[in-house]
């Protein structure tokens, strides 16, 4: 009965361990997903210049129409032939960067 007792008191503690682990990856998780929130949204208001210029340009174009002007400006992501999309060295994407490493 004794060696019961002490079995199932070995295999609570060891769902609560695992469910406090669930736990803390899902809360890091969250926290990651936040950050990463975070990054895009900086790097969307970093972008919006240049958006607005793409606009303009193309507006001012006689061949097109209001509407593809705005879709192609909204698509604009700042990605760069060769090259790395732009904007992701702010400050918001760098610690997004940094936390997604100490996971690893």
């Amino acid at each position: 009965m004794r060696k019961e007792l002490l079995v199932a008191t070995v295999m609570l503690l060891g769902m609560g361990s695992a469910a406090a682990s669930q736990t803390d990856e899902d809360l890091r998780r969250s926290r990651q997903a936040e950050l990463d929130r975070a990054c895009e949204a900086a790097r969307q208001v970093a972008l919006a210049p240049r958006r607005q210029e793409i606009y303009e340009e193309c507006i001012n174009r006689p061949d097109k129409e209001e509407d593809v002007c705005r879709r192609d400006a909204n698509g604009y992501n700042g990605n760069r032939i060769g090259g790395t999309p732009m904007y992701y060295d702010l400050p918001e994407c760098e610690e997004a960067f940094d936390y997604r490493r100490t996971q690893d």
